[in-house]
């Protein structure tokens, strides 16, 4: 692991130095040019911004931002930015490392939830099946769980519109400190995401606010601020990465569980591989049900108009059924 690597932060480096003469860049239209990590992020800044800076996103189409692998191409798409805004560390982990290599005098950083308080992460989920989840074994497998897959804190923020709006304060405030020529635009659609955020808040209070049992069960532990904000109590199949599988016991608990309560729905996002929710499924006649953790959304559904607020009107539909 360790090798790997120093061999990528020496491709960086050489990338990063034949580039560095290129930074800050600014677009042909004499934007502020922002790149971001992956869609709830792509989202508060693209929403803020609007049509005074040139937003990006880095992972595209079905990347996980979870186990995403920095290419020295990629690295060298944020040095050529003015700001590079991310979620948290505890989502993208190879933010620590990319970080160290720029020239923050010219590529600026913000993460999106500092100052914000985050809940626990899945500790209580630690008992997942660590060799079917990478093919390693013994002490090299170990290193690579610890780095990759560990989250002490869970970094789904954005599922909570309250926690998001939070979020959309601080990327404001990053844009007007790169552009403060433009930061009364920046301050108004700011003000205007966070009246949109609030009334989506209202919506899901009021459709939750009915459900008989405040019990769900999902296959990947994405909702836990969902739960937190309006009294629910989420049940995952495995824990806060995308990719983990759970071990047999684990299995087989969550099996008991979903017998146990007649749990009648497992939720589980389109774009992830849905097989350890179909072997519940199937062993305790619970049907799947679509429930976004909105960490891919495809350049198709962004074009088809699919956003923020209508992915999560669809969560809370399918949630509330």
């Amino acid at each position: 692991m360790k090798r790997k690597l120093s061999a990528l932060l020496a491709s960086l480096l050489l990338v990063l130095g034949l580039l560095a003469p290129l930074a800050p860049a600014v677009s042909a239209a004499g934007k502020k040019k922002v790149m971001t990590t992956f869609y709830p992020v792509y989202y508060l800044a693209q929403r803020i911004a609007g049509d005074k800076a040139e937003v990006s996103m880095l992972l595209e189409g079905n990347q996980d931002a979870h186990d995403y692998e920095m290419s020295a191409r990629d690295a060298a798409k944020v040095q050529t930015s003015d700001l590079f805004i991310y979620q948290d560390d505890e989502m993208e982990h190879f933010v620590e490392d990319l970080t160290k290599l720029l020239d923050t005098d010219k590529t600026k950083v913000q993460k999106t939830t500092e100052g914000i308080e985050l809940l626990k992460g899945d500790a209580d989920h630690e008992d997942h099946d660590h060799e079917a989840e990478s093919g390693q074994s013994g002490e090299e497998h170990h290193e690579e769980g610890e780095e990759g897959h560990h989250h002490e804190f869970d970094p789904h923020t954005w599922m909570d519109p309250m926690t998001y709006a939070k979020q959309a304060e601080n990327v404001k405030k990053a844009l007007v400190a790169l552009d403060p020529e433009n930061a009364s635009t920046y301050e108004a659609n700011a003000a205007s995401l966070t009246e949109d955020l609030k009334k989506l808040d209202q919506e899901f209070k009021d459709a939750t606010s009915k459900l008989s049992d405040k019990n769900f069960v999902v296959q990947h532990a994405a909702f836990g601020y969902l739960a937190h904000a309006y009294g629910l109590e989420q049940h995952a199949i495995t824990g806060i990465s995308s990719t983990a599988e759970p071990s047999a016991a684990a299995l087989a608990k969550m099996q008991e569980f979903v017998k146990e309560h007649k749990t009648k729905v497992i939720f589980v996002d389109p774009s992830l591989d849905d097989a350890i929710a179909k072997t519940v499924a199937s062993a305790t006649g619970a049907e799947l049900r679509p429930l976004r953790t909105l960490e891919t959304v495809s350049a198709e559904e962004i074009a088809a108009g699919a956003d923020y607020f209508s992915l999560m009107r669809e969560n809370l539909a399918n949630l509330t059924k």
